[in-house]
């Protein structure tokens, strides 16, 4: 149990660090409100047990440093895409509720998460650590899913709230600054992974 504990305060101290994910989603309350923010959350598990599955199966194993690096660019300019669309502006219609359909925010969050597959790496040298050896390693492997699962679709609803809180004090224009500075940030990291990417790729 307090292997279990540790796992989990260690897991909720990553996560809650500010990432893209967590940028796209404070991006999103403040233009769709904390509620919409459940399919961008959705997303966000969703990539993360589709790599921490993967990783758990071993089949990072097998791909080779080349190609690591050729996906780790592919989600870099993903990344910058996805910041780049933070600097078009939005309206508000009559009802003064943003309009954005449910699935892309979804997608977006997704792809957002799974594009970076430096976190098939990560989970790789995090999660063994805290592999239960004294049960069934698929309960084991399942528990360690489960609790990041739950630590970071709350960490993330918690910053659609805060997010949604602060945005209903600020009006329209202040929310798109607010927008376009998420963006920038994740620009920012986009470029940074690209750039670190593509001089490892050059000096392979």
């Amino acid at each position: 149990m307090k292997q279990y504990t540790l796992y989990l305060a260690t897991i909720f101290l990553i996560i809650v660090t500010p990432g893209p994910s967590a940028l796209l989603v404070i991006q999103h309350s403040a233009m769709f409100g904390a509620r919409k923010c459940l399919y961008n959350a959705l997303g966000s598990i969703c990539a993360s047990f589709i790599l921490i599955v993967i990783s758990l199966a071993g089949i990072a194993f097998f791909l080779n440093d080349i190609w690591m690096t050729v996906l780790s660019i592919l989600g870099a300019i993903l990344l910058i895409y996805v910041g780049i669309s933070g600097f078009k502006s939005i309206e508000i219609n009559r009802a003064d509720i943003y309009e954005h359909n449910n699935l892309a925010l979804f997608k977006e969050s997704f792809f957002t998460g799974i594009s970076n597959p430096k976190d098939i790496i990560f989970f790789i040298t995090l999660l063994p650590q805290f592999i239960n050896q004294s049960i069934p390693y698929f309960v084991s492997a399942t528990s360690l899913t489960v609790g990041w699962v739950i630590v970071d679709f709350s960490i993330m609803m918690g910053y659609a709230i805060i997010a949604n809180i602060i945005a209903k004090k600020l009006n329209q224009s202040a929310i798109n600054k607010m927008r376009k500075a998420s963006g920038f940030l994740i620009i920012i990291i986009g470029l940074t992974l690209f750039i670190k990417n593509i001089n490892y790729l050059i000096g392979l």
